[in-house]
């Protein structure tokens, strides 16, 4: 009699009308803009070297994995739709400090705009996954891994769709982050609140090692807070270890260093010709780990890290990160993935971009970056971000290229109906010079959002203050937009410039200025001058 094969198997997952992914046709992508702030020549495949790509994501990973990317990407950080059943909206924020009519700054609220729809069928949801995981895992190199950021709606299904595409054998860990703390309406939930989000890590190949670089957590307690936890003695607060199986060498050592404690009000005994060191009171006696004092009564303890993130507060606590992009996750969440995971000059990939933070903490930690998303607000926010993060850090790297897929008309919006008076001239003391003034800026569609919202406010007399964003190319084309100039303030009550000063080309050239409202409308002007 044949025995069963009792060999265990991965397990897959099973929905109705399940398809195996179908090749997706090849597209050429069409480069649409340039930003490098450091170089006068903008090259989008040599000095730039970083890409932000408009379209679906799945094409734009078959375009990377047809252009040379197979196999090269160290870290794949995504942050795909939840299944929420919910249509997210960001706020529109008039762009100005508050005024003394103004009770609070919600006032220069005055509308919401829809980013992306978050409602599915749970069968399109786990098609949609499946159709791309095993593109992102072609992408990834031999030592990279992929980091896949859900909650408790999906994280049971994803997991088992990670291990169909990535082997089981390739499971890393599952991080358990505790993104906000139950507060307000919230603490009545049934079944207990929902306050953790989830992060499941795989390895392209475990054995080939993954790229893996264990940090520590640091814990900053006042000196009430340390009494209570720690022990003290004339050097400071302090834990205990057991040494283990450490040599009277060792022992000896730390000894000398004031690092051995007794315990039961004891002292150390040092026995040279037994080779021994024991507590005179008995017990055991423990390793001296003192807390690091950091000044004005604080202390600081390092502890090694686990799969439970509870000391990076949410975007809820941090509201000075934030940049009007539903959805946003905290830079520190991704500083510590992109740490752990890569080395400087690795590059990093996030395909569900939204707000651009993976991109912002790559450019910081120099890294080398890639990013879609196929919402307009994602590509103008992250675009809008990188570029004042650039700036304001004079950072001497690469920019980035923006890319656009075959019909994709989410980057470049055509058709808008707002005007801005823009003048364009020459500088009369340095014809090596243009300047531009902007003097007004008027959206039918921003006017009627307002009069809805506040009827008592039908106008604004500043138009600084229905701007985003101001970028200035000086030799346009007439199909690439080269930024030499971007005013694209970070803080929600700064607004641009409106007066501008920049080399240009001997003439004649045409200038191009190109004005982002709050609603992601743009006006293009151009001008040879």
């Amino acid at each position: 009699m044949t025995k069963p094969n009792l060999r265990q198997t991965t397990p897959t997952l099973v929905w109705p009308s399940k398809r195996v992914p179908e090749p997706v046709p090849l597209r050429p992508a069409q480069l649409v803009e340039l930003f490098d702030p450091n170089t006068e020549t903008q090259a989008p495949d040599s000095a730039t070297r970083n890409y932000l790509f408009a379209g679906d994501n799945r094409e734009v990973l078959t375009h990377l994995l047809a252009n040379g990317y197979r196999g090269q990407v160290k870290l794949i950080y995504i942050d795909p739709p939840f299944d929420t059943g919910i249509k997210f909206a960001r706020k529109v924020r008039l762009r100005s400090a508050k005024a003394p009519t103004m009770q609070t700054n919600a006032d220069h609220i005055f509308g919401e705009q829809t980013q992306f729809n978050d409602c599915w069928s749970e069968n399109d949801y786990l098609q949609f996954m499946l159709d791309r995981l095993p593109l992102l895992r072609d992408l990834l190199s031999a030592d990279g891994s992929l980091w896949l950021h859900c909650d408790q709606r999906k994280v049971h299904h994803l997991r088992v769709l990670l291990e169909e595409i990535f082997g089981s054998d390739n499971y890393l860990n599952t991080i358990t982050w505790r993104s906000q703390v139950a507060r307000g309406a919230k603490v009545n939930a049934f079944y207990f609140p929902a306050s953790t989000h989830f992060i499941e890590i795989f390895a392209k190949n475990r054995r080939a090692p993954t790229t893996w670089h264990p940090l520590k957590k640091q814990i900053v307690l006042s000196e009430a807070q340390a009494a209570r936890q720690f022990k003290r003695d004339k050097t400071g607060f302090f834990r205990t270890s057991d040494p283990g199986t450490y040599s009277f060498a060792s022992l000896k050592a730390l000894y000398d260093a004031g690092r051995l404690y007794a315990p039961f009000h004891g002292k150390i005994v040092v026995d040279a010709a037994a080779q021994r060191i024991y507590a005179s009171n008995g017990g055991n006696i423990g390793v001296k780990y003192y807390l690091t004092r950091l000044g004005n009564g604080k202390f600081a303890l390092e502890r090694a890290l686990d799969n439970l993130w509870d000391d990076i507060p949410g975007l809820g606590t941090t509201p000075v990160e934030d940049v009007g992009y539903p959805t946003q996750k905290t830079a520190a969440l991704l500083e510590r993935i992109i740490r752990t995971a890569t080395d400087p000059g690795d590059l990093v990939l996030d395909c569900f971009m939204g707000s651009g933070t993976t991109l912002a903490v790559a450019q910081q930690l120099g890294r080398r970056w890639i990013g879609c998303d196929n919402s307009r607000g994602a590509l103008l926010t992250a675009r809008r971000r990188l570029q004042a993060q650039m700036l304001a850090a004079n950072q001497v790297a690469p920019g980035f290229a923006v890319y656009q897929m075959p019909q994709t008309t989410t980057l470049h919006q055509s058709g808008s109906q707002a005007q801005a008076k823009v003048q364009i001239m020459r500088n009369p003391q340095n014809g090596a010079q243009i300047q531009i003034e902007i003097s007004d800026y008027q959206s039918a569609t921003l006017a009627t959002l307002l009069a809805q919202a506040k009827p008592d406010r039908q106008r604004v007399e500043e138009w600084r203050a229905l701007i985003d964003c101001v970028a200035i190319d000086p030799a346009y084309n007439g199909h690439l937009f080269q930024s030499r100039l971007v005013d694209a303030p970070l803080k929600k009550s700064a607004q641009v410039k409106g007066f501008y000063t920049l080399p240009a080309p001997a003439p004649p050239t045409w200038v191009a200025v190109r004005l982002t409202d709050l609603l992601g409308e743009e006006v293009l002007v151009t001008q040879c001058v």
